[in-house]
Protein backbone atom coordinates (compact mmCIF):
# COMPACT_ATOMS: atom_id res chain seq x y z
CA UNK A 1 0.00 0.00 0.00
CA UNK A 2 2.86 2.37 1.08
CA UNK A 3 4.38 1.85 -2.30
CA UNK A 4 1.02 2.52 -4.59
CA UNK A 5 0.44 5.80 -2.76
CA UNK A 6 4.49 6.59 -3.04
CA UNK A 7 4.34 6.11 -6.95
CA UNK A 8 0.40 8.30 -6.86
CA UNK A 9 2.19 11.00 -5.45
CA UNK A 10 6.00 11.26 -7.37
CA UNK A 11 3.19 10.77 -10.59
CA UNK A 12 0.65 14.26 -9.35
CA UNK A 13 4.29 16.32 -7.77
CA UNK A 14 4.92 17.32 -11.32
CA UNK A 15 1.37 17.98 -12.56
CA UNK A 16 0.85 19.73 -9.14
CA UNK A 17 3.34 22.02 -9.46
CA UNK A 18 2.90 22.92 -13.16
CA UNK A 19 -0.57 23.86 -12.08
CA UNK A 20 0.50 26.31 -9.18
CA UNK A 21 2.91 27.80 -11.20
CA UNK A 22 0.38 28.64 -14.11
CA UNK A 23 -1.98 29.87 -11.26
CA UNK A 24 0.86 32.71 -10.10
CA UNK A 25 1.84 33.24 -13.54
CA UNK A 26 -2.14 33.99 -14.50
CA UNK A 27 -3.24 35.51 -11.21
CA UNK A 28 -0.64 37.90 -11.12
CA UNK A 29 -0.91 38.75 -14.82
CA UNK A 30 -4.09 39.97 -13.73
CA UNK A 31 -3.24 41.58 -10.99
CA UNK A 32 -0.82 43.36 -13.38
CA UNK A 33 -3.51 44.53 -16.04
CA UNK A 34 -6.21 45.33 -13.61
CA UNK A 35 -3.80 47.80 -11.88
CA UNK A 36 -1.94 49.58 -14.83
CA UNK A 37 -6.12 49.71 -16.09
CA UNK A 38 -6.89 51.05 -12.74
CA UNK A 39 -3.91 53.60 -12.65
CA UNK A 40 -5.83 55.99 -15.39
CA UNK A 41 -7.64 57.45 -12.49
CA UNK A 42 -4.86 58.95 -11.11
CA UNK A 43 -1.88 59.28 -13.68
CA UNK A 44 -1.34 59.08 -17.40
CA UNK A 45 -0.34 55.97 -18.60
CA UNK A 46 2.80 55.75 -20.16
CA UNK A 47 5.35 52.99 -20.53
CA UNK A 48 6.76 53.92 -17.14
CA UNK A 49 3.47 53.03 -15.78
CA UNK A 50 3.92 49.98 -17.17
CA UNK A 51 6.64 48.94 -15.52
CA UNK A 52 6.02 49.98 -12.35
CA UNK A 53 3.48 47.92 -12.38
CA UNK A 54 4.75 44.93 -13.84
CA UNK A 55 7.49 45.47 -11.11
CA UNK A 56 5.11 45.38 -8.52
CA UNK A 57 2.85 42.08 -9.87
CA UNK A 58 6.88 40.25 -10.07
CA UNK A 59 7.47 41.53 -6.39
CA UNK A 60 3.78 40.03 -5.64
CA UNK A 61 4.49 36.65 -7.33
CA UNK A 62 7.76 36.32 -5.66
CA UNK A 63 6.76 37.54 -1.93
CA UNK A 64 3.74 35.14 -2.55
CA UNK A 65 6.30 32.00 -3.30
CA UNK A 66 8.18 33.28 -0.66
CA UNK A 67 5.52 33.05 1.73
CA UNK A 68 4.50 29.18 0.53
CA UNK A 69 7.79 27.94 0.95
CA UNK A 70 7.74 29.35 4.47
CA UNK A 71 3.85 27.60 5.01
CA UNK A 72 5.33 23.78 3.63
CA UNK A 73 8.44 24.35 5.78
CA UNK A 74 6.80 25.38 8.83
CA UNK A 75 3.49 22.81 8.12
CA UNK A 76 1.39 25.58 8.62
CA UNK A 77 -1.31 23.63 7.09
CA UNK A 78 -1.30 21.11 9.73
CA UNK A 79 -2.12 23.72 12.40
CA UNK A 80 -5.47 24.50 13.55
CA UNK A 81 -7.26 27.58 12.68
CA UNK A 82 -6.82 29.20 16.10
CA UNK A 83 -3.05 28.95 15.77
CA UNK A 84 -2.81 29.71 11.75
CA UNK A 85 -5.12 32.42 11.44
CA UNK A 86 -2.84 35.10 13.45
CA UNK A 87 0.48 33.89 11.22
CA UNK A 88 -1.63 34.12 7.94
CA UNK A 89 -2.56 37.75 8.62
CA UNK A 90 0.56 38.60 10.22
CA UNK A 91 2.40 37.69 7.02
CA UNK A 92 -0.54 39.26 4.78
CA UNK A 93 0.21 42.61 6.22
CA UNK A 94 3.97 42.25 6.48
CA UNK A 95 3.84 41.39 2.33
CA UNK A 96 1.43 44.57 2.55
CA UNK A 97 4.03 46.53 3.63
CA UNK A 98 6.66 45.22 1.89
CA UNK A 99 5.07 45.69 -1.89
CA UNK A 100 4.31 49.38 -0.84
CA UNK A 101 7.83 50.08 0.02
CA UNK A 102 9.07 48.47 -3.08
CA UNK A 103 7.14 50.73 -5.10
CA UNK A 104 7.71 53.65 -3.16
CA UNK A 105 11.17 52.55 -3.80
CA UNK A 106 10.92 51.73 -7.28
CA UNK A 107 9.29 55.46 -7.84
CA UNK A 108 11.72 56.74 -5.80
CA UNK A 109 15.38 55.26 -7.16
CA UNK A 110 14.60 54.14 -10.74
CA UNK A 111 11.25 55.86 -12.83
CA UNK A 112 9.15 58.62 -10.83
CA UNK A 113 6.00 58.64 -11.52
CA UNK A 114 3.83 61.73 -12.67
CA UNK A 115 0.36 61.94 -11.69
CA UNK A 116 -2.27 63.42 -14.06
CA UNK A 117 -2.80 67.52 -13.19
CA UNK A 118 -5.29 68.27 -10.62
CA UNK A 119 -4.05 64.92 -8.04
CA UNK A 120 -3.26 66.30 -4.68
CA UNK A 121 0.33 66.05 -3.58
CA UNK A 122 -0.40 67.09 -0.09
CA UNK A 123 1.08 64.84 2.74
CA UNK A 124 -2.17 63.80 4.35
CA UNK A 125 -3.23 62.95 0.29
CA UNK A 126 0.39 61.09 0.59
CA UNK A 127 -0.64 58.91 4.29
CA UNK A 128 -4.07 58.22 2.36
CA UNK A 129 -2.50 57.07 -0.41
CA UNK A 130 -0.33 54.95 1.30
CA UNK A 131 -3.42 53.37 3.81
CA UNK A 132 -5.35 52.61 0.68
CA UNK A 133 -2.34 50.94 -1.29
CA UNK A 134 -1.63 48.77 2.31
CA UNK A 135 -5.45 47.68 2.39
CA UNK A 136 -5.45 46.93 -1.51
CA UNK A 137 -2.27 44.98 -1.10
CA UNK A 138 -3.14 43.10 1.88
CA UNK A 139 -6.23 42.39 0.50
CA UNK A 140 -4.86 40.99 -2.44
CA UNK A 141 -2.43 39.13 -0.58
CA UNK A 142 -5.35 37.78 1.77
CA UNK A 143 -7.11 36.71 -1.18
CA UNK A 144 -3.88 34.37 -2.18
CA UNK A 145 -3.98 32.70 1.27
CA UNK A 146 -7.43 32.29 0.80
CA UNK A 147 -6.92 29.95 -2.43
CA UNK A 148 -3.77 28.47 -1.35
CA UNK A 149 -5.04 26.69 1.77
CA UNK A 150 -8.20 26.17 0.05
CA UNK A 151 -6.71 24.26 -2.36
CA UNK A 152 -4.83 23.05 0.52
CA UNK A 153 -7.43 21.90 2.26
CA UNK A 154 -8.87 19.94 -0.25
CA UNK A 155 -5.99 18.13 -1.50
CA UNK A 156 -5.37 16.77 2.28
CA UNK A 157 -8.74 15.60 2.35
CA UNK A 158 -8.55 13.90 -1.32
CA UNK A 159 -5.10 12.30 0.26
CA UNK A 160 -7.10 11.29 3.58
CA UNK A 161 -9.84 9.69 1.77
CA UNK A 162 -7.33 7.68 -0.78
CA UNK A 163 -5.59 6.46 2.12
CA UNK A 164 -9.17 5.54 3.78
CA UNK A 165 -9.41 3.52 1.00
CA UNK A 166 -6.03 2.15 0.34
CA UNK A 167 -6.28 1.00 4.23
CA UNK A 168 -9.45 -0.60 3.61
CA UNK A 169 -8.92 -2.61 0.61
CA UNK A 170 -5.86 -3.88 2.58
CA UNK A 171 -8.01 -5.26 5.41
CA UNK A 172 -10.33 -6.53 2.99
CA UNK A 173 -7.73 -7.92 0.90
CA UNK A 174 -5.56 -9.62 4.20
CA UNK A 175 -9.63 -10.81 5.38
CA UNK A 176 -10.29 -12.21 1.98
CA UNK A 177 -6.82 -14.15 1.85
CA UNK A 178 -7.57 -15.58 5.54
CA UNK A 179 -10.74 -16.55 4.60
CA UNK A 180 -9.36 -18.40 1.53
CA UNK A 181 -6.69 -19.97 3.82
CA UNK A 182 -9.85 -20.96 5.59
CA UNK A 183 -11.71 -22.22 3.44
CA UNK A 184 -8.90 -24.87 2.06
CA UNK A 185 -8.51 -27.79 4.96
CA UNK A 186 -12.70 -27.00 4.62
CA UNK A 187 -13.11 -28.20 1.21
CA UNK A 188 -10.22 -30.63 0.74
CA UNK A 189 -12.06 -32.51 3.87
CA UNK A 190 -15.46 -32.86 2.46
CA UNK A 191 -13.58 -34.16 -0.70
CA UNK A 192 -11.56 -36.34 0.87
CA UNK A 193 -14.87 -37.48 2.98
CA UNK A 194 -16.73 -38.35 -0.07
CA UNK A 195 -13.79 -40.22 -2.16
CA UNK A 196 -12.92 -42.33 1.45
CA UNK A 197 -16.47 -43.33 1.51
CA UNK A 198 -16.17 -44.11 -2.35
CA UNK A 199 -13.62 -46.30 -1.73
CA UNK A 200 -15.25 -48.93 0.73
CA UNK A 201 -17.94 -49.01 -1.49
CA UNK A 202 -16.79 -49.60 -4.58
CA UNK A 203 -13.21 -49.48 -4.78
CA UNK A 204 -12.92 -49.91 -8.68
CA UNK A 205 -14.63 -46.53 -9.49
CA UNK A 206 -12.63 -44.90 -6.64
CA UNK A 207 -9.95 -44.49 -9.69
CA UNK A 208 -12.31 -42.40 -11.38
CA UNK A 209 -13.26 -40.79 -8.65
CA UNK A 210 -9.94 -40.04 -7.73
CA UNK A 211 -9.60 -37.82 -11.25
CA UNK A 212 -12.45 -36.08 -10.67
CA UNK A 213 -11.06 -34.55 -7.49
CA UNK A 214 -7.55 -34.14 -9.15
CA UNK A 215 -10.13 -31.89 -11.25
CA UNK A 216 -11.50 -30.40 -8.70
CA UNK A 217 -8.36 -29.57 -6.56
CA UNK A 218 -6.37 -28.22 -9.32
CA UNK A 219 -9.83 -25.67 -10.12
CA UNK A 220 -9.40 -24.60 -6.13
CA UNK A 221 -5.49 -24.17 -6.45
CA UNK A 222 -5.65 -21.99 -9.65
CA UNK A 223 -8.42 -19.73 -8.55
CA UNK A 224 -7.15 -19.19 -4.67
CA UNK A 225 -5.27 -15.79 -5.72
CA UNK A 226 -8.29 -14.78 -7.26
CA UNK A 227 -11.64 -13.02 -5.48
CA UNK A 228 -13.90 -13.53 -8.73
CA UNK A 229 -14.41 -16.50 -11.11
CA UNK A 230 -16.11 -16.78 -14.45
CA UNK A 231 -19.50 -18.79 -13.84
CA UNK A 232 -18.56 -20.89 -16.42
CA UNK A 233 -15.82 -22.32 -14.71
CA UNK A 234 -16.84 -22.55 -10.64
CA UNK A 235 -19.48 -24.63 -12.76
CA UNK A 236 -17.19 -27.02 -14.70
CA UNK A 237 -15.94 -27.66 -11.09
CA UNK A 238 -19.51 -28.05 -9.41
CA UNK A 239 -19.86 -31.07 -12.26
CA UNK A 240 -16.92 -32.72 -11.42
CA UNK A 241 -17.78 -32.27 -7.75
CA UNK A 242 -21.67 -34.12 -8.35
CA UNK A 243 -20.06 -36.53 -10.39
CA UNK A 244 -18.19 -37.46 -7.26
CA UNK A 245 -21.05 -37.79 -5.67
CA UNK A 246 -23.38 -39.15 -8.03
CA UNK A 247 -20.76 -42.24 -8.01
CA UNK A 248 -20.98 -42.45 -4.05
CA UNK A 249 -24.83 -42.08 -3.61
CA UNK A 250 -25.45 -43.99 -6.81
CA UNK A 251 -29.85 -44.49 -7.06
CA UNK A 252 -30.19 -42.44 -3.58
CA UNK A 253 -29.73 -39.13 -5.21
CA UNK A 254 -30.80 -37.35 -8.62
CA UNK A 255 -29.13 -33.58 -9.48
CA UNK A 256 -30.80 -31.60 -11.87
CA UNK A 257 -28.86 -28.01 -13.20
CA UNK A 258 -30.81 -25.07 -15.17
CA UNK A 259 -28.48 -22.53 -16.41
CA UNK A 260 -29.21 -19.02 -18.15
CA UNK A 261 -26.57 -18.74 -21.18
CA UNK A 262 -26.36 -15.58 -20.80
CA UNK A 263 -24.73 -15.54 -17.13
CA UNK A 264 -21.93 -17.88 -17.50
CA UNK A 265 -19.79 -15.40 -18.22
CA UNK A 266 -20.88 -13.36 -14.94
CA UNK A 267 -18.26 -13.51 -11.73
CA UNK A 268 -18.98 -14.60 -8.81
CA UNK A 269 -16.45 -15.92 -5.68
CA UNK A 270 -14.18 -18.68 -6.19
CA UNK A 271 -16.16 -21.92 -4.93
CA UNK A 272 -19.19 -20.04 -4.17
CA UNK A 273 -21.12 -22.47 -5.86
CA UNK A 274 -19.40 -24.87 -4.60
CA UNK A 275 -19.85 -24.40 -1.17
CA UNK A 276 -23.71 -24.34 -1.56
CA UNK A 277 -23.62 -27.56 -3.35
CA UNK A 278 -21.46 -29.08 -0.95
CA UNK A 279 -23.79 -27.89 1.93
CA UNK A 280 -26.80 -29.10 -0.39
CA UNK A 281 -25.35 -32.67 0.07
CA UNK A 282 -23.97 -33.02 3.49
CA UNK A 283 -27.21 -31.55 5.40
CA UNK A 284 -30.19 -32.82 2.26
CA UNK A 285 -29.01 -36.24 1.14
CA UNK A 286 -26.39 -37.17 2.98
CA UNK A 287 -28.60 -37.21 6.71
CA UNK A 288 -31.10 -39.59 5.18
CA UNK A 289 -31.33 -43.35 3.55
CA UNK A 290 -34.00 -42.62 1.17
CA UNK A 291 -33.54 -41.52 -2.22
CA UNK A 292 -32.77 -37.41 -1.86
CA UNK A 293 -32.58 -34.56 -5.15
CA UNK A 294 -30.42 -31.69 -5.58
CA UNK A 295 -31.29 -28.97 -7.95
CA UNK A 296 -29.32 -26.19 -9.11
CA UNK A 297 -30.78 -22.79 -11.36
CA UNK A 298 -28.83 -19.88 -12.12
CA UNK A 299 -30.50 -16.68 -13.43
CA UNK A 300 -30.60 -13.63 -14.70
CA UNK A 301 -32.84 -11.07 -13.23
CA UNK A 302 -32.99 -7.53 -13.73
CA UNK A 303 -29.26 -6.97 -13.66
CA UNK A 304 -28.79 -9.51 -10.73
CA UNK A 305 -26.98 -13.26 -11.08
CA UNK A 306 -29.40 -15.63 -9.09
CA UNK A 307 -28.02 -18.74 -7.83
CA UNK A 308 -30.21 -21.04 -5.98
CA UNK A 309 -29.67 -24.44 -4.82
CA UNK A 310 -32.06 -26.52 -3.50
CA UNK A 311 -32.05 -30.01 -2.07
CA UNK A 312 -34.05 -32.76 0.07
CA UNK A 313 -34.42 -32.38 3.71
CA UNK A 314 -35.61 -29.62 6.35
CA UNK A 315 -33.24 -26.94 8.46
CA UNK A 316 -33.53 -27.96 11.83
CA UNK A 317 -32.52 -32.28 10.72
CA UNK A 318 -30.29 -34.06 12.28
CA UNK A 319 -27.25 -32.71 10.22
CA UNK A 320 -27.83 -29.26 11.47
CA UNK A 321 -27.42 -29.72 15.11
CA UNK A 322 -23.70 -30.75 14.62
CA UNK A 323 -23.07 -28.02 11.97
CA UNK A 324 -20.00 -25.77 12.36
CA UNK A 325 -21.78 -23.17 9.57
CA UNK A 326 -18.13 -22.63 8.42
CA UNK A 327 -18.87 -22.75 4.85
CA UNK A 328 -22.11 -20.01 4.40
CA UNK A 329 -20.69 -17.81 7.45
CA UNK A 330 -17.24 -18.02 5.30
CA UNK A 331 -19.25 -17.02 2.42
CA UNK A 332 -21.61 -14.57 3.50
CA UNK A 333 -18.07 -12.42 4.70
CA UNK A 334 -16.58 -12.66 1.31
CA UNK A 335 -19.54 -11.37 -0.30
CA UNK A 336 -20.01 -8.55 1.83
CA UNK A 337 -16.15 -7.82 1.48
CA UNK A 338 -16.46 -7.67 -2.64
CA UNK A 339 -20.24 -6.55 -3.21
CA UNK A 340 -21.33 -4.81 0.18
CA UNK A 341 -25.37 -4.60 0.47
CA UNK A 342 -25.46 -5.77 -3.12
CA UNK A 343 -24.93 -9.47 -2.33
CA UNK A 344 -27.02 -11.98 -0.24
CA UNK A 345 -27.34 -15.27 0.24
CA UNK A 346 -30.67 -16.60 2.56
CA UNK A 347 -31.20 -20.12 3.12
CA UNK A 348 -34.49 -20.92 3.63
CA UNK A 349 -36.92 -24.06 4.47
CA UNK A 350 -39.60 -23.59 1.08
CA UNK A 351 -41.72 -26.64 1.69
CA UNK A 352 -42.02 -29.37 4.05
CA UNK A 353 -39.33 -31.16 2.62
CA UNK A 354 -37.27 -28.81 0.99
CA UNK A 355 -34.67 -26.64 1.64
CA UNK A 356 -33.45 -24.14 -0.51
CA UNK A 357 -30.50 -21.50 -0.97
CA UNK A 358 -30.65 -18.32 -2.83
CA UNK A 359 -27.24 -16.38 -3.75
CA UNK A 360 -27.65 -12.45 -4.93
CA UNK A 361 -25.15 -10.74 -6.55
CA UNK A 362 -24.72 -8.21 -9.24
CA UNK A 363 -24.01 -9.46 -12.97
CA UNK A 364 -20.65 -8.39 -13.41
CA UNK A 365 -18.53 -9.45 -16.10
CA UNK A 366 -15.62 -7.47 -15.37
CA UNK A 367 -12.94 -6.69 -12.37
CA UNK A 368 -13.76 -3.25 -10.88
CA UNK A 369 -12.11 -2.06 -7.88
CA UNK A 370 -12.61 -5.85 -6.49
CA UNK A 371 -9.03 -6.38 -4.56
CA UNK A 372 -7.47 -9.43 -6.04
Amino acid sequence: MDNLLRVHTDSIVPHRRAVYWACQMSGWGAHFVISTIAAQSFARITPRIVWFYLFLSVCGLLLTHGLRALVRGQRWIDLPIRRLLPRVISANLLMAFAMVGLGFAYSALIAPLRLSAGVEQSNTARAAAIVFFIFNDFTVFTLWTVIYFGVGYVERAQQAERERYAARTAIAEAELRGLKRQLNPHFLFNALNSLRALIVEDPSRSQSAVTQLAGILRYHLTSGERSLVRLEEELATVQQYLALELMRFEDRLSVTTETDERAKDCLLPPLALQTLVENAIKYGPSQSASAGRIALRVTMNSGRLVVVVGNTGTLNGNGAQTSTGLGLANLRTRLALLFGDEASLELAQSSVSWVEARLTLPATQQLTGVPS
